[in-house]
């Protein structure tokens, strides 16, 4: 594994994320002892003059410091190398580097996920909503991904913790030693007991922004191959991650508002939505239909990772065959 590597190159100064997964989508085989072979193919001069000996010398060491701070809070640090970063999310434009996560790390591996989104001030019928439908992809074998926010996000992870073996993955915007907002801290502590997972790409001390919610709403929509916005007004934080989902090409599906809630605020964005045309969740045959098309959409997705990052294999074996062809010179 040459994940040290990569945590490394993200703590080099001036080398930024998007460089950081151009490498990596290019060289996935880079390590500390290769680096030198490889060096002079690299197309990025500037990138070049970063990547000195006392450079990474000095990133590991922050890498390691990084490691270790981290596993003492019993919290993984995850670089977009690792056999456990999520495989979908390193399909979207720009992925974190390196990601922070603490209980279950078997759910990264979950390749059957749905998001649960939603606006914080949710109707009484779209907190059952959003609780059901949570609770009937659970029971469908879905791991049920949020952002541990109030409103329609609490409802979803609830609604997953229903079922026995429901599984649920928070996304949160800080670091996972400041669950946020605070009136969640039980539920945040309930999805670990209950074999759940925090996940989230801000580092321990790293301040938490309000930018930082924009960058989870991608990480919601990344990590899933569907999102289900439940009730959400037309101006909201969750119409980042409708945008989010477009952007990434996920699937987008909607429950119908019940006629009590037509009116409301927090299901104008579903209606506009709607007429737009995307998928709607309206009875039991719908949840089957939706089941379906995710398949399709996580064909598609499994196509383009295996393009684009499943390379080391076939690296590795072109090399040995190099190697091999070249002793084989000097066979007598």
């Amino acid at each position: 594994m040459n994940d040290l590597f990569w945590i490394t190159i993200s703590c080099i100064k001036g080398v930024g994320n998007k460089t950081v997964i151009e490498l990596y989508e290019n060289y996935p085989m880079l390590n500390f002892d290769n680096l030198n072979e490889h060096i002079n193919t690299i197309n990025k001069k500037s990138l070049i003059k970063l990547l000195t000996v006392e450079n990474i010398e000095f990133a590991k060491k922050r890498a390691e410091n990084l490691v270790k701070s981290h596993e003492e809070k019993k919290i993984e640090v995850i670089p977009i190398s690792s056999e456990l970063y999520p495989k979908y999310l390193r399909l979207i434009e720009d992925p974190p580097t390196i990601l922070y996560a603490k209980g279950n790390l078997e759910l990264l591996k979950d390749e059957n996920t749905i998001a649960i989104v939603g606006t914080r001030e949710p109707t009484a019928i779209g907190i059952k909503a959003a609780g059901k439908i949570a609770a009937t992809f659970a029971t469908m074998g879905y791991t049920i991904v949020s952002g541990l926010a109030l409103g329609i996000d609490t409802a979803g992870h609830e609604g997953a913790l229903k079922v026995q073996n429901g599984k649920t993955i928070a996304v949160l915007a800080g670091d996972l030693m400041q669950i946020y907002p605070a009136k969640n801290k039980k539920l945040a502590m309930e999805i670990l007991e209950r074999n759940g997972l925090w996940l989230s790409e801000t580092p321990i001390g790293q301040a938490n922004t309000r930018g930082n919610f924009v960058k989870r709403d991608r990480i919601q929509s990344g990590l899933s191959l569907g999102v289900c916005p439940v009730q959400t007004p037309i101006k909201s934080g969750t119409q980042h991650t409708i945008e989010f989902a477009r952007k990434q090409k996920r699937y987008l599906f909607t429950p119908i508002p019940l006629k009590q809630d037509e009116h409301e605020n927090a299901v104008q964005g579903n209606i506009v939505l709607i007429e737009n045309g995307i998928a709607v969740l309206k009875d039991k045959e719908s949840y089957e239909f939706i089941h379906e098309e995710l398949k399709e959409y996580k064909l598609r997705l499994d196509r383009e990772h295996k393009e684009r990052f499943e390379k080391e294999e076939k690296i590795s074996k072109q090399i040995l065959e190099e190697n091999i062809e070249q002793l084989n010179m000097f066979d007598l």
